[in-house]
């Protein structure tokens, strides 16, 4: 019995024994918990430091966003006000602008209609008393102007009426006869064949030629176009628009042709040496 007591205290102090180290153990085990969880509480108090900063950052951001976007649209009112002031500046500057060029066109036309009321009565000839006078030159191409646009020659007289009463204000006492407008119709044809022989002498080479044959009451006409090439587009100059031949073959047809063309060319040589 003696024995068995003996090695239950020797069991008792082992284990008590074990029971310390292990306890001991717990206790280490505890101290270094508790220190990693004070540390995690310092990461933690850290960490909301920074997180208390941050949101104080993102305050501050905000409210810098907030004043940029308000003198953002402060600066885009501003510039919508300037940018609508200077486009209103600008059209005012340009009908300004056009007043001014019609204003200007406008003193230009009645100081030219004043010079024409001037000269718009007849021009007597020059050592002559009395007797015959002469219209003015810018009547006369007036004349060949409407006879150019195609109006007849009986009307011309009271489109003359019509434009001296519209742009000066008054009838006009004298206007040209019709058989004077009549006779503007060869002026007219002069002036053509004296430009087309202008052009033609110019020209370095002529491009093609086209006629074309008509008859009226039994009488052949006969008219030619010369084509020109300028900046690679056709122009057609009309050498003459009626060449009376005496008949229609083509013999005649050619005579005539060749006839207005050595016509052209004596005009032609004649500006030439005039210009020279």
């Amino acid at each position: 019995m003696q024995t068995e007591l003996h090695k239950a205290n020797e069991n008792y102090l082992e284990e008590k024994k074990k029971r310390r180290v292990d306890v001991a153990a717990e206790v280490e085990k505890r101290k270094a918990v508790e220190s990693t969880v004070g540390e995690l509480y310092d990461f933690v108090d850290e960490l909301y430091d920074e997180i208390a900063e941050a949101r104080t950052d993102v305050r501050m951001a905000n409210k810098h966003i907030n004043a940029t976007k308000k003198s953002k649209s402060k600066a885009d009112t501003i510039a919508q006000k300037r940018l609508d002031l200077l486009n209103d500046l600008k059209l005012r500057f340009n009908n300004v602008k056009d007043m001014l060029i019609d204003e200007t066109k406008e003193r230009e036309a009645l100081s030219r209609l004043q010079h024409i009321k001037l000269e718009i009565k007849k021009e007597k000839n020059i050592g002559r008393k009395g007797g015959a006078s002469r219209w003015p030159v810018h009547i006369v191409l007036l004349i060949c102007e409407m006879l150019v646009n195609g109006t007849p020659p009986t009307a011309v007289p009271a489109n003359l009426q019509s434009t001296q009463a519209a742009f000066v204000g008054i009838e006009a006492k004298e206007l040209p006869s019709v058989n004077f407008v009549r006779q503007c119709r060869t002026v007219l044809q002069n002036l053509n064949e004296t430009l087309s022989a202008l052009r033609l002498g110019r020209a370095e080479n002529w491009y093609q030629l086209f006629t074309d044959g008509t008859s009226r009451r039994q009488i052949a006409f006969q008219n030619m176009v010369i084509a020109l090439m300028e900046d690679g587009t056709l122009d057609p100059v009309i050498v003459s628009s009626c060449m009376v031949v005496e008949d229609e073959t083509s013999d005649m047809q050619v005579k005539s042709i060749l006839d207005t063309v050595s016509f052209g060319s004596c005009i032609s040589l004649c500006l030439f040496l005039f210009h020279i």
